[in-house]
């Protein structure tokens, strides 16, 4: 996260700000204009900004606690959707869901693909986890998998 804001945190270069940063002569050298791939701290950072607590946002996403803790905390790798639930949970618009999943390294989601589209339908028009389940079966789509039929 870069540029500082008025509040004295920094704030998230914009991608295409960066793709014509990229453009140029030369690679960037300042390393605070990538993101951090600190999943702690990417999470803590979140966390501090919309005022919600882990077990909170765990909780909500119907993730295992301690899974769900191991994965805010970057001890663990994590499925994409498990990433999805936590975003949901934790109401992300979709820039912040694109860059938690940049974050993680789960590649962002893609309009053009029809169950990512179902998910950032979803996350536009502020659906929690459970009317996104049922959004997404309406649709005949795979619902986003928690993990709770591998326990």
């Amino acid at each position: 996260m870069s540029e500082a804001n008025e509040s004295g945190k920094k704030k998230a270069l914009d991608t295409i700000q960066m793709q014509s940063r990229l453009m140029g002569d030369a690679f960037p050298e300042d390393w605070e204009d990538f993101l951090d791939e600190d999943i702690r701290k990417f999470f803590d950072e979140l966390l501090e900004e919309t005022g919600q607590k882990k077990g909170e946002v765990i909780r909500k996403a119907n993730l295992s606690r301690t899974y769900g803790y191991q994965l805010m905390e970057g001890r663990r790798r994590g499925k994409r959707d498990y990433y999805l639930l936590i975003a949901l949970a934790m109401s992300l618009d979709l820039k912040s869901t694109q860059r938690m999943l940049s974050v993680t390294q789960c590649g962002p989601l893609h309009p053009l693909i029809k169950r990512d589209a179902a998910v950032i339908f979803a996350i536009n028009h502020g659906y929690d986890i459970i009317r996104t389940y049922s959004f997404m079966c309406s649709l005949g789509i795979p619902p986003l998998d928690d993990g709770s039929e591998n326990e």
